[in-house]
């Protein structure tokens, strides 16, 4: 009878233990305990891009039943994006949200994103992050021990100075300009016979101020976020460049999260790139008048087919040297040209 009973309570610790390490039906992580993310990002505050990340955070929290929680650490609090990715690398950041190009630190073939006019128009580069090259990008990522959740779009880049508006290539030449740390960029402002600078974002309003370069490039809700009308003069809509942010997640930590939960933060990245898209585009032509009202010369006549023309010479160096075939031909299939 004792054996009876020995065995009867047995089998009823067996099922209550199996059932506590069943429990991921309901969505919950394992043990139950709470997956804590560091999320950081260059993105400036008061940027639709910048916005949406935070409110992204915000409903996965909600959503995930705190079972999730990412906070945070806008504009550059981390440090620079090479340097975030880095964290996110060695596992003292759980995630971020990195320029694309700026993941060349990790692997040369991310500056693909630094071509200089590299889509026809803004459907056809918001398709391409959507479709095959975003997810070529992707995979590049996951060679590096990252999981990307979604794209944020940051937008095209424009030209601002202090001492004329950009009409031609050759009015760059000789002009001293801040640029980003993407050796590709570099090379393209180099074509034109500008004189690029690379600086941390931080340290941008004070070099102008300064004087210490003449001229800088940004997506529009960047130029007003940063206040950069109050030590340029002119902005010259050139479009030269377009950028979208990466989120990505350490993968070691993605495989902690259950899939239930991962498959909110994928539904919630969808969300805010359409509504990111949808307020840049929304915004442009405010964001214009708004920097003209404070003082900006605004020059919408830009040559931009004869930038294009003068900085393509990069095109077939990067595909020989770096990028390569395949890529490229990812590329051209989604660039509309």
């Amino acid at each position: 009878m004792k054996k009876k009973v020995l065995a009867l309570l047995l089998c009823v610790v067996m099922i209550f233990s199996l059932a506590a390490c069943g429990g991921d039906d309901n969505g919950d992580n394992p043990a139950g305990e709470t997956v804590k993310i560091s999320l950081g990002h260059a993105l400036s505050e008061g940027t639709p891009a910048c916005e949406g990340i935070a409110a992204f955070a915000e409903t996965v929290k909600e959503r995930t039943e705190g079972r999730v929680e990412i906070e945070v650490f806008p504009n550059s609090q981390l440090g620079s994006e090479t340097e975030m990715l880095e964290q996110v690398k060695i596992g003292s950041v759980e995630a971020a949200a990195i320029m694309c190009g700026s993941m060349q630190s990790l692997d040369m073939r991310m500056a693909i994103e630094d071509l200089p006019y590299m889509w026809k128009d803004l459907d056809h580069a918001r398709a391409a992050y959507d479709g095959a090259f975003g997810d070529y990008l992707g995979e590049i990522m996951a060679e590096q021990g990252m999981t990307k959740i979604g794209y944020v779009e940051w937008g095209y880049r424009h030209l601002t100075n202090n001492k004329k508006p950009i009409v031609k290539p050759e009015d760059m030449k000789g002009m001293s300009i801040r640029v980003a740390q993407t050796a590709l960029r570099v090379e393209a402002f180099e074509e034109i016979g500008a004189l690029p600078t690379v600086m941390a974002f931080n340290e941008l309003y004070g070099a102008l101020q300064q004087g210490v370069v003449d001229a800088q490039e940004n997506p529009l809700p960047t130029i007003a976020a940063a206040n950069l009308n109050e030590v340029q003069k002119y902005l010259s809509l050139s479009g030269h460049f377009y950028n979208t942010v990466m989120m990505v997640i350490s993968t070691d930590v993605w495989e902690k999260i259950s899939a239930d939960d991962q498959a909110i933060i994928l539904e919630e990245a969808e969300k805010i790139k359409a509504s990111v898209r949808e307020e840049n585009s929304a915004s442009e032509e405010a964001t214009i008048q708004s920097l003209a009202d404070k003082g900006m010369e605004v020059n919408d006549d830009v040559d931009t087919d004869a930038f294009r023309e003068a900085m393509m010479p990069v095109y077939d160096k990067w595909e020989k040297e770096v990028f390569g075939t395949e890529m490229m031909d990812i590329y051209r299939a989604a660039s509309g040209w």
